[in-house]
């Protein structure tokens, strides 16, 4: 197995990244959506874009959006307007959205948690999901399939109680497990043999605050 930085393994995962089966995205999806308040005329910035899912998504919803990735790679695929930026340096004016999201990168970037909170106005809402920090501490890799070979992705450990920032109130954390939705995902990525050992502890986290 190999082990890259981001930049560098995502510019390789980026031609399949749309169709390669992950449960953790049909995991995430199911719990994050739930939580999303009203979309329609709402500005929205997908943080750590990556194709865009959450910009798609919440652009048919009726906001305005803006997709910022660090890889052009996978910012190809992602809905206009997109911007290369890493989510520690946002270029974007203080207080610029009312829903600020980023999915699956806080072990890429775990200190971006108050940049998110600075382009968010207050009353606006930041969401965040990763992979549990506790499934990764037992042993679970950011790892993808890849034609060349199986892809580690560095990444750095954190806990669940270093995920705040100064005006920033939690108002929701789900940590969440597999389920029955994401068995045929596992099924069809030919890893069914590992979903029960996979579901026995949480693989994601989703938190939602509110600026203040």
């Amino acid at each position: 197995m190999t082990t890259l930085q981001p930049s560098d393994a995502y510019r390789l995962l980026a031609p399949d990244y749309n169709t390669n089966p992950n449960p953790m995205l049909k995991l995430e999806q199911r719990t994050m959506t739930p939580l999303l308040p009203p979309l329609r005329g709402a500005k929205v910035v997908d943080v750590a874009a990556g194709t865009g899912r959450w910009a798609a998504y919440c652009g048919i919803q009726g906001a305005q959006t803006v997709a910022a990735d660090f890889c052009l790679e996978m910012l190809a695929s992602a809905p206009r307007p997109a911007v290369l930026a890493d989510a520690n340096r946002l270029p974007l004016p203080d207080g610029f959205a009312d829903v600020t999201i980023c999915a699956f990168a806080l072990g890429y970037a775990p200190d971006c948690l108050p940049e998110l909170a600075r382009v968010t106005r207050t009353g606006g809402v930041v969401l965040v999901s990763d992979v549990h920090p506790e499934a990764i501490r037992s042993g679970w890799t950011r790892t993808f399939r890849h034609p060349a070979g199986a892809i580690s992705i560095a990444h750095h450990p954190y806990s669940l109680d270093d995920v705040r920032a100064r005006k920033l109130r939690l108002d929701c954390l789900i940590e969440r497990r597999f389920g029955e939705p994401e068995r045929a995902v596992f099924a069809q990525a030919g890893k069914q043999a590992a979903f029960e050992e996979a579901s026995r502890q949480p693989a994601i986290f989703v938190a939602r605050w509110i600026k203040v």
